[in-house]
């Protein structure tokens, strides 16, 4: 129990879904595996429901010991200076500028931030990377489906040497994707710790920003596994260290 009581509290972002293209009416939700995913490693999970204004905005940042960005759909593409394709599903405005304010703001602070699928390709565009709109299978050489109404399971490669493969302890691991756009250009600073077979980048790490975990895959959709275990296990530790660090204050 005490344990419990002391576990670092997580925030986890909410997806938005509308039947209306211009969100004026939408629900706030999240896949319960992140937040089981958060728990089974430790962690007290708290969702954050989208907000603008600045005061409530630095009362989440100052409750929580760490932030999961979870997934979505798709990158407003004029943040990398692209205009949006027919195929690219833009995701609501203010959830972008939302989880924007609390990534720039926790990473001031050094929180602990773990970003997966959109939230990985977010982190990617707002440090000054970009993406494929589309995976064009033909096109462009893809020899996976990294998108389907089924799991998509396939290998990944982890990277030698990267932070990814300390806390995985393995060169090669299965994982669940299920997305059609991918970085294209990685941004300064980071580098990828994880390839599929086709050369589509699955993590990405700053060695000089220790605490911002970023990957393509879903490791939420598999809860056993050794990857996902490795991987929360190590968010949360962050979490806890930076709540012994800084208590609840976030300072």
């Amino acid at each position: 129990m005490r344990r419990r009581i002391h576990a670092p509290l997580i925030g986890i972002s909410c997806e938005t879904i509308s039947k209306r293209k211009d969100y004026a009416d939408y629900d706030l939700v999240c896949d319960h595996r992140y937040a089981m995913a958060i728990d089974n490693a430790g962690g007290h999970p708290v969702l954050l429901p989208v907000a603008h204004k600045k005061r409530v905005l630095k009362r989440f940042l100052e409750g929580i010991d760490g932030l999961l960005i979870v997934g979505g759909d798709d990158v407003d593409p004029r943040l990398y200076g692209e205009t949006p394709r027919s195929y690219t599903h833009v995701i609501y405005s203010k959830r972008t500028a939302f989880e924007t304010w609390l990534y720039q703001a926790g990473k001031r602070r050094r929180l602990p931030i773990f970003g997966i699928c959109y939230g990985m390709q977010l982190i990617n565009v707002l440090e000054g990377g970009t993406l494929y709109q589309h995976l064009h299978p033909k096109k462009k050489g893809i020899r996976i489906s990294h998108r389907g109404k089924r799991k998509v399971r396939h290998d990944v490669h982890v990277m030698p040497g990267t932070r990814l493969a300390e806390i995985l302890d393995a060169r090669t691991v299965s994982v669940i994707s299920d997305h059609h756009q991918a970085i294209r250009y990685i941004a300064p600073g980071f580098i990828p710790s994880a390839v599929a077979d086709d050369g589509i980048i699955e993590a990405i790490e700053n060695p000089l920003r220790p605490e911002i975990l970023a990957v393509q895959w879903h490791p939420e959709r598999l809860p056993y596994s050794r990857v996902t275990r490795r991987l929360f296990k190590t968010f949360v530790e962050a979490c806890a260290a930076y709540r012994r660090a800084h208590g609840n204050s976030g300072k």
